[in-house]
């Protein structure tokens, strides 16, 4: 399901709920700077036709009122300001927590076919522009349209037919601003994709640089990085150069605007008019033009955050419209069931356009100690993957225990499914939160148990912190093959039924590699276990073996059987007896 289309709304609707007040506050003096706006000016009329003529009765009187005036314009944007800045703080972490619970529920296809720098530009770059939109662009955009209807409004008010020439000159500067307008944000759409590509690069080379360095390829990375940059700063480019031209063109409007009515309001002898307004009037006159297009000149600075915030905007819409998972139902009380057979029937699948997975068949028993192998892209880890309830299968169907594991909601799911991935990820956290993953459910008893059960406990106890020390990225306190054993009690803290390894063994030492299956050989008790190797010397005690080819089950059998038939699994044994790497 997707729901991109009005997520601004949704959200801005949420935020006005909960901080109405700031709302109310933003529309008031909005409103308001429309009225206060324009009294400078018509005081100045009053200065001059009244006092000054006058030989300069009441003119201090005149000029505290005329900077009153000004300071309460200023009083004024100021109140504005800070709440369409506190207003747009709060807006921004309402979409960003709704794009972190989107993020959330969005499948594996997602994550493997989207670059990280992609969706981290989305959550860091364009949202700070759509934060501008409410913070500063909409809103002082909103406020200087208002203050333009109150400058007109003052116009005609001194006089008619000057007010007529400020309104014949408002076309001409929508003709001039829509011109630039779409072309900046057709611009900024190109800035954005440039931003998403350096974010991008910058995080390929982050995560590999301890490869980039010990090949010594820093300057091959760094030459490949430039054309990126320079496609940025042509982007760049491009957009400022309607951004530079867009103030000098509406100045140069506002020049013959002012010249024309100043020619026109001091005509006496112009017989279709013959306005010969007061000195006062002309400067009245004078100033409301000037302030006039001052919005209109900030409208046109803000038309760039405008359309930086389109752009962004689009983007996050489109990151909203990714189809989503559905989770199933909330998560039962009852503990799962002991007794777990994993079924697999016809299964079809396919990450893009080829089948990985064509008509896989198989059956573990419930407390069976099973195993896959087979060469590298046989389908070993997809089929993994798909029994742990990662993906959807297209055809087929899989049933862990008689259920669906994909349908599952991912707190029941784990308590089912325990899996230990080829490639170790340990987080930026504590020890007991990289086993937990901050599940509430888990208590620092089981976590203990967990950790004794895998032969760990007694590394964890001589860190400094034991359970709460930070492990940090990449588990710098940690082995590789303690790594290993972390991830294995993270499998199995929840005591689940099924037992999902994927090639456990691979990278270890001979040391490291008997105490993981020494941990292993302990904790399996009644539980089902899927081992997956690509080398028949990785299969833990493995019951029954599942050669895979092809992506199929192309043989099946105890490793006593299949050893003394003449199929797969004699010739990857014969082969590996020999010294040969099935790969």
């Amino acid at each position: 399901m997707s729901n991109g289309k009005g997520f601004l709304v949704q959200a801005f609707k949420a935020t006005f709920m909960a901080n109405y007040g700031y709302g109310l506050l933003v529309t008031v003096t909005v409103a308001l700077g429309a009225l206060v706006s324009t009294w400078p000016s018509l005081v100045l009329r009053t200065i001059i036709d009244g006092s000054l003529l006058a030989g300069g009765a009441g003119l201090w009187w005149l000029a505290l009122t005329y900077l009153g005036a000004v300071l309460l314009i200023g009083l004024n944007d100021l109140v504005r300001e800070y709440g369409a800045m506190v207003f747009g703080q709060e807006m921004l972490l309402n979409i960003r927590n709704r794009m972190l619970e989107r993020l959330r529920d969005l499948p594996m296809r997602y994550y493997n076919d989207t670059p990280a720098g992609e969706t981290m530009s989305r959550f860091t770059a364009d949202i700070d522009a759509i934060n501008s939109l409410f913070s500063a662009g909409l809103v002082t955009a909103v406020a200087d349209l208002f203050k333009i209807i109150g400058f007109l409004a003052a116009l005609f008010m001194l006089s008619a037919p000057l007010g007529v020439v400020a309104v014949c000159a408002l076309p001409v500067l929508y003709l001039v601003t829509d011109y630039f307008r779409r072309n900046i944000y057709r611009r900024q759409l190109v800035v954005r994709r440039r931003v998403s590509d350096i974010n991008t690069n910058i995080h390929e080379i982050y995560s590999g640089i301890k490869v980039i360095k010990v090949y010594g390829r820093e300057r091959y990375f760094a030459e490949r990085f430039e054309p990126t940059l320079e496609s940025h700063r042509l982007a760049m480019n491009a957009n400022s150069v309607y951004d530079a031209w867009f103030p000098c063109v509406t100045q140069t409007i506002r020049a013959v605007v002012i010249a024309s009515a100043l020619v026109i309001g001091a005509s006496d002898n112009l017989t279709f008019l013959a306005l010969g307004l007061s000195l006062g009037t002309l400067a009245a006159a004078a100033d409301l033009f000037i302030r006039l297009f001052e919005p209109i000149e900030a409208i046109s600075g803000e038309i760039q955050t405008v359309q930086q915030a389109m752009a962004g905007i689009s983007r996050v819409e489109a990151f909203f419209e990714q189809e989503t998972e559905e989770n199933g139902g909330p998560v039962g009380d009852a503990a799962p069931s002991e007794d777990i057979d994993v079924v697999v029937e016809d299964v079809f699948f396919s990450y893009g356009s080829e089948d990985v997975l064509r008509g896989a068949n198989m059956i573990i028993p419930a407390g069976t100690k099973a195993a896959i192998a087979g060469r590298t892209g046989s389908g070993k880890t997809t089929l993994m993957n798909l029994v742990a309830g990662l993906y959807p299968v297209r055809s087929g169907r899989i049933m862990v225990g008689g259920l669906n594991p994909y349908a599952l909601p991912p707190g029941q799911r784990r308590r089912l499914v325990g899996i230990v991935p080829q490639t170790v990820h340990i987080f930026n956290a504590s020890v007991s939160e990289n086993v937990t993953l901050r599940d509430d459910g888990i208590s620092r008893v089981q976590v203990r148990e967990a950790l004794e059960t895998v032969g760990l406990w007694l590394t964890v106890e001589r860190l400094p912190q034991g359970l709460d020390t930070m492990l940090g990225e990449g588990a710098q306190q940690l082995s590789h093959g303690q790594a290993q054993l972390l991830s294995l009690a993270r499998a199995i803290v929840t005591n689940p039924p099924l037992l999902l390894l994927d090639e456990l063994t691979s990278g270890l030492d001979a040391m490291t590699e008997r105490q993981v299956l020494a941990a292993i050989r302990g904790i399996s008790g009644k539980r089902t276990i899927l081992t997956i190797s690509h080398r028949l010397s990785g299969i833990i005690d493995a019951e029954v073996v599942h050669i895979m080819e092809g992506g199929r089950i192309v043989e099946s059998g105890t490793p006593e059987a299949l050893t003394q038939r003449e199929g797969w699994y004699s010739i990857y044994k014969r082969l590996e007896d020999r010294g040969w790497r099935i790969s």
